[in-house]
């Protein structure tokens, strides 16, 4: 067998040419330039780049037999072309493979295109064209990989669209659903219903088998090269049917993501995590956005995200589009060559395993909205809301505030649970016995638990449960939930401090439903339930015209704390961690209750971002600084003051890095503690001892 060459491992500059150009016009492409082409790559100072043999459009840029060449490249191999002037520079391929997604395949196989729940092609007045995994379109996408695997010599692939862009209804679906399941495809979403949950279930497997059937077509023809699918729908819809099994047909994960900082800080947590293997990377476009041809991001706002990229210990890719007649802009890769420079002598110092006191739980099987059910599966007016994930960025932000060390993780990670001091389940809408089992251990064995809402109430094949899968580890049984939808919450008595500034006779409210609990003996009730004067919905007797006031405390718990085995476990009625208003007083529950000191503390403005790795072989920790704000350029931070604790071992040095310059610092009782120069927007500091 080939050795895998492992290309990725020390490829932190990363780029994307998006190439998917049509053939409506005989100008298309027919510019292009190998020898230029590269020469903006090497201008780049990229150490790998992926290259496209097959767009969304289904055309080649390569003389395929199976499908079809672009015309504009009149018959030429393009692809062998820029593979040979690559190499010949030093930098590694990955070919590009448009999966789901091909618009030749589509407009000329009929059969094979996605259809509505009416069983209407769906993409007939769009620009894309999007095949069906189910039908003998999987032939043909595997005919094509054998052919690019036998004909060149690249070091990795990369599948695009590897996820479903619509449910889909087409004859192949509904005949392998009545062979599996049994009966016809549901075509209302109803969460609380099997069938429509046993839909989905096969939906994410059927998902997960085609990209096995591309992965294992590479491994059995270029065992030696890497393979990926496109990450970034792991956090993405339930429509998409994305879940965690599908990481295992990946080398490693990367994804292209076009949010804030709050949203890279979650998913590159998320990626290196699940990711079978590190560095994961995290791309995004050098436009404004990929709909905005020519408008670029500011160097200063590409520079911030490629600094978090490399705090994070992820490797940066920039995705640029080519100009349809087939040339580059030069300023996208001089601009892309400034950033790189920048971050090129910082990848001395990447690797280790990060430091991650806090775990938040990310549940692929709970990306939906409960209050979808009984909506058509094509209604246009179907909610995006997806209050898990609401919840898992609300308790992200919280960790981010406070420069508490975290990452996120899913039940690819279950095994390694007692490394985190305390675990958060935000709002996981459905559990599995496996993973229930895990999380009681490690409570029990002396871990610390945080969970909301409807957290172990519902199995992932859709079934309710009559109280809490956890209910011991949580120590209240379930009572149903409010009929109210707006709620607050009042401290008891000695917790007031928890709840800043907010109190018994003015307590924190809530746009939503409590869940109402029974708590069992010696559990320590921390906030209680609190209504308002009448029901909010309705619009005849009230209190006050404009909102809803608190005017009856019920004595209900709402917040509490257990103590399970060596370890404790605060549960709350609503997820606390997601609205803005309440996450203060999650903070305040985390730091109080559940993780005692952390590795690192750090004074520091919201905006800036810590991390650190220990690289134990080098006998070191390296601390990460970014400096992160939504107005660009950043304002400098002056003398950001870090504590970190290093146990039994003794600091050595403290200094700046890549120069090496010394840093003061003083110790105490196992901890070593220095001030970071003026912070403008990354800074790397190596403790040593």
């Amino acid at each position: 067998m080939t050795k895998p060459i492992l290309w990725y491992r020390n490829a932190y500059r990363r780029n994307v040419v998006d190439m998917h150009i049509s053939a409506d016009d005989e100008r298309f492409m027919s510019e292009f330039d190998p020898q230029a082409y590269v020469g903006m790559l090497v201008k780049a100072q990229v150490q790998s780049t992926v290259l496209n043999a097959h767009s969304h459009t289904g055309l080649c840029y390569f003389p395929t037999k199976i499908g079809r060449i672009h015309p504009g490249v009149r018959g030429r191999d393009i692809l062998g072309e820029i593979i040979t002037l690559c190499h010949q520079a030093g930098i590694r391929v990955v070919v590009y493979y448009s999966l789901i997604f091909d618009a030749w395949a589509y407009r000329t196989h009929p059969d094979w295109k996605i259809c509505d729940s009416e069983g209407n092609p769906v993409a007939e007045a769009s620009r894309y064209g999007v095949c069906c995994p189910n039908s003998p379109y999987r032939d043909h996408v595997r005919a094509i990989i054998e052919e690019l695997c036998m004909g060149y010599d690249f070091e990795g692939i990369r599948f695009d669209m590897t996820f479903w862009p619509r449910v889909c209804y087409c004859r192949h679906c509904r005949e392998r659903f009545a062979g599996e399941v049994g009966g016809d495809l549901p075509k209302v979403i109803n969460w609380d219903d099997p069938q429509w949950v046993a839909f989905q279930r096969a939906r994410e497997r059927w998902l997960v088998e085609f990209a096995a059937l591309a992965t294992g077509t590479v491994r059995q023809f270029k065992p030696g090269a890497s393979v990926e699918h496109q990450a970034s729908t792991y956090p993405a819809t339930w429509r998409m049917g994305v879940t965690t099994a599908l990481a295992q047909y990946n080398d490693f994960l990367q994804g292209d993501f076009y949010g804030d900082a709050l949203q890279g800080s979650f998913v590159r947590k998320l990626l290196a995590n699940l990711s079978p293997n590190r560095p994961a990377g995290f791309e995004t476009s050098i436009s404004t956005e990929l709909t905005n041809f020519t408008a670029l991001k500011s160097e200063d706002l590409l520079t911030c995200k490629a600094a978090a990229a490399l705090a994070d210990g992820t490797a940066f890719i920039m995705i640029d589009s080519i100009d349809p007649v087939g040339t580059l802009n030069p300023l996208v890769y001089e601009r892309m060559g400034n950033i790189f420079e920048r971050m090129k002598p910082y990848q001395l110092y990447l690797g280790g395993e990060q430091v991650q006191d806090v775990a938040v739980y990310f549940s692929t099987e709970s990306k939906y909205d409960p209050t979808d059910n009984g909506k058509g599966v094509d209604d246009p007016h179907g909610s995006a809301k997806m209050p898990h994930v609401e919840a898992v960025l609300g308790a992200c932000k919280a960790l981010l505030d406070c420069h508490i060390p975290f990452g996120v993780i899913t039940r690819r990670n279950l095994s390694e649970l007692k490394r985190y001091r305390a675990i958060i389940l935000p709002n996981v809408l459905m559990m599995e016995e496996a993973e229930a089992e895990a999380l009681r251990e490690y409570v029990w064995a002396g871990g610390c638990l945080y969970a909301s809402r409807y957290t172990s109430l519902q199995t992932p094949d859709g079934h309710w449960l009559v109280d809490f899968m956890m209910a011991d580890v949580f120590g209240v049984s379930y009572q149903g939930e409010t009929k109210e939808h707006f709620t607050y919450i009042a401290p008891t008595a000695g917790y007031e401090r928890l709840f800043r500034d907010y109190s018994r006779q003015y307590p924190v409210g809530f746009f939503a439903h409590q869940i109402m609990v029974k708590v069992r003996p010696g559990v320590e009730i921390i906030g209680e339930l609190v209504l308002p004067y009448t029901d909010p919905a309705d619009p005849q007797r009230f209190a006050s015209i404009h909102n809803n006031p608190p005017g009856r405390w019920t004595r209900s718990p709402a917040v509490v704390l257990n103590q399970f085995g060596r370890g404790r476990c605060l549960y709350a009625g609503i997820d606390l961690e997601s609205p803005d208003n309440a996450r203060g007083i999650f903070s305040n529950l985390m730091i109080s209750h559940l993780a005692g000191s952390f590795t690192f503390e750090a004074d520091a403005p919201k905006p800036v971002e810590i991390t650190a790795f220990h690289q134990s072989e080098n006998r070191r920790y390296i601390i990460n600084l970014v400096n992160f704000q939504k107005e660009l350029p950043n304002i400098p931070v002056e003398g950001v003051r870090i504590r970190l604790r290093l146990g039994e071992h003794v600091p050595r040095q403290v200094r700046m890095l890549p120069d090496g310059e010394p840093l003061g610092f003083k110790t105490q009782e196992g901890t070593v503690e220095f001030s970071t120069p003026r912070l403008e927007t990354f800074i790397m500091v190596a403790v040593e001892y």
